[in-house]
């Protein structure tokens, strides 16, 4: 059986009652969180852009773009809701894959879930086969996708995207592994945008889901595609990596629930940051730390998140745009220390000209540190070299909100709270609140998703 029949017999088989309650539980908390991230970008920079390249082509959908009074088709949605997720980096991460699962997820299953007038349950069921695919996809290469310059999210979220509308759609097993080989022919999304803080990167869970749903539709149609698509000669894995993928992620599908790994994100900000903001802002606590008392700030990172957070290091240092200060870690150390807390705000364009957050940000040297397990979580490990002599440190295995160090729900729903008020009243906000933690039981989806209309 190749993996990609594989994949699409347990998504075919799968039932609502195969989850664990405490997976469910992850998935209406993830939904909450997905919908307060995409409101917030609604009122974002990145906002006007996508809107304005639906707006010539909606009218016709049945499907909310989230934020706006637009309706469009599900491939359209899923685009914008899609962007609307990541283009605040705030949503959540699964480490051993490095992938950004929800941001891929969740917009299909609610798209298609909201045209077809479906219940939650089927919504749920679909989320998780989504999430336990793209988990998988990237574990069976940790690291591999990012060090040869692909965006993981973006080159393995079509598959699961796939999976999730085929199974919204109710395809059976034959046309899922048929959309699985179509889908393979939308996979792309490269890393480029680290040299100039574009904006790129932002789009990559949309066009992802948008692909996943394109194939799907063709699958239901009747278009074939490639069983081998996964580990064929000019498979997935040997064309984008040249090599095989490990099959062992793929033996405990139905048994270990990656979805509960997924962790979920406290600021936003590149995953590989957290750990390092947990430890600056610790040690500002616990030695009452002036910004101007601070000579020098050592990070050891594990290798493979030198190119991505620390270098080229005057972009690092001096980042252009806000999306190049996301993925700074020199920059988002110092915010740490001189602010006390990393929020929206931090990386506002004007706080990018604040010369006392710069003059910090270039004492932050990076050191490659050999012993890490990286990808088996994103570790922080901060030194600091104060002027009265004295050395301090903290080290994190991982940053919070992952199963090593998890967010307790009220924090969450707190975040969701902070993140939708950026757009909507209160009264529709504690609605949102309400319906999406009963994801499960709603008879139809959509009366979620419209709440989320301007």
């Amino acid at each position: 059986m190749t993996l990609a029949r594989r994949l699409a017999a347990f998504t075919a088989e799968l039932a609502f009652d195969d989850i664990p309650d405490v997976v469910v539980a992850s998935v209406r908390l993830r939904t909450l969180d997905l919908l307060g991230l995409a409101l917030a970008a609604s009122t974002s920079d990145l906002a006007p852009s996508i809107r304005g390249a639906l707006e010539g082509w909606t009218g016709q959908g049945a499907c909310t773009v989230v934020g706006s009074a637009l309706a469009a088709t599900p491939p359209l949605a899923v685009l914008a809701n899609g962007a609307l997720a990541h283009g605040l980096d705030f949503d959540d991460t699964h480490a051993p894959s490095i992938t950004h699962a929800s941001a891929v997820v969740l917009p299909t299953a609610l798209a298609l879930g909201e045209v077809a007038g479906a219940d939650g349950r089927v919504v749920v069921t679909a989320a998780v086969a989504g999430y336990e695919t793209i988990t998988r996809l990237g574990m069976a290469a940790p690291g591999a996708f990012h060090a040869r310059g692909w965006h993981a999210t973006a080159v393995c979220g079509p598959f699961a995207a796939a999976l999730t509308a085929g199974k919204c759609e109710g395809l059976d097993e034959a046309r899922l592994t048929a959309a699985l080989g179509i889908a393979g022919s939308f996979a792309s999304g490269v890393l480029e945008f680290l040299e100039d803080g574009s904006w790129v990167k932002r789009l990559h869970p949309g066009w992802a889901g948008h692909g996943g749903v394109v194939a799907a539709a063709l699958a239901r149609g009747g278009v074939t595609g490639p069983a081998t698509i996964l580990d064929g000669r000019f498979g997935f894995y040997r064309t984008f990596l040249g090599t095989d993928p490990d099959p062992a992620p793929f033996a405990s599908l139905g048994r270990q629930w990656e979805t509960l790994r997924v962790g979920f994100k406290p600021y936003p900000c590149c995953h590989y940051n957290h750990a390092y903001l947990d430890c600056a802002l610790e040690l500002r606590r616990a030695h009452a730390i002036e910004p101007e008392a601070i000579v020098a700030i050592e990070c050891l990172v594990p290798e493979g998140e030198v190119a991505i957070v620390c270098e080229p290091r005057g972009a690092k240092v001096r980042p252009r745009t806000p999306y190049d200060a996301q993925f700074s870690l020199p920059y988002s150390v110092a915010a740490a220390f001189v602010d006390g807390r990393v929020g929206l705000d931090t990386y506002a364009p004007d706080r990018l000209a604040d010369e006392r957050l710069l003059a910090l940000a270039a004492k932050v040297e990076s050191t490659v540190d050999p012993s890490s397990a990286f990808p088996d979580g994103f570790p922080g490990w901060v030194r600091v070299r104060l002027e009265d002599g004295r050395v301090v440190e903290a080290r994190q295995p991982d940053g919070r909100g992952g199963v090593r160090r998890p967010i307790d729900a009220r924090v969450l729903i707190e975040k969701f709270r902070d993140n939708a008020a950026r757009a909507l009243p209160a009264t529709r906000v504690d609605e949102i609140e309400h319906v999406a933690l009963a994801l499960d039981g709603l008879d139809d989806v959509g009366a979620l998703m419209r709440l989320c209309r301007a």
